[in-house]
């Protein structure tokens, strides 16, 4: 095993667990204070935490997928046709990394068009566009926390076995 693959395992086992971590926050701590403020205060949170949340699950995500696609070039030898064919492990990591993929382009085309809604306006997003992405934000972070939850398990599975 070439000594440049253990770098770009820990960066994709790093980025995974801080992205899965994030979710975590989102789901668990922001949502749920969010819905505790008052229209000027959640307006004012939306403005100012969640483009900084959404540039973190940006990095943190596009840095798992590539070091998972650098990693499964390597293990693969470039022949990912080896996936179908490699019992649990290849199978595993099908599952999981097209679940990582899918998630990250969700992440890229329609997260950020909450992103941008966000933060219309000089005073911050109009009270139509608050409640509008307030609602969103009660369900896709979870839908995320499900997908992400399901991602981790299929690679520990790989990795481990049950």
């Amino acid at each position: 095993m070439g000594d440049y693959i253990i770098p770009i395992r820990w960066i994709h086992v790093i980025a995974g667990s801080a992205w899965f971590g994030e979710v975590i926050v989102i789901n668990f701590i922001l949502i749920p204070v969010l819905g505790r403020l008052d229209m000027q205060s959640r307006r004012a949170f939306l403005a100012n935490v969640f483009p900084r949340v959404f540039r973190v699950a940006s990095v943190l995500s596009a840095t798992t997928v590539i070091a998972g696609f650098a990693l499964l070039w390597h293990y693969t030898g470039g022949n990912l046709a080896r996936l179908l064919h490699s019992g649990r492990w290849g199978i595993a990591i099908l599952v999981g990394g097209s679940l990582g993929t899918l998630l990250t382009l969700f992440h890229f085309f329609m997260e950020n068009r909450m992103a941008k809604k966000i933060g219309l306006g000089p005073c911050g997003p109009a009270d139509d566009a608050v409640v509008d992405i307030h609602a969103k934000l009660k369900v896709v972070p979870r839908l995320g926390l499900l997908v992400i939850s399901s991602i981790f398990f299929s690679m520990m599975y790989a990795v481990r076995g049950l």
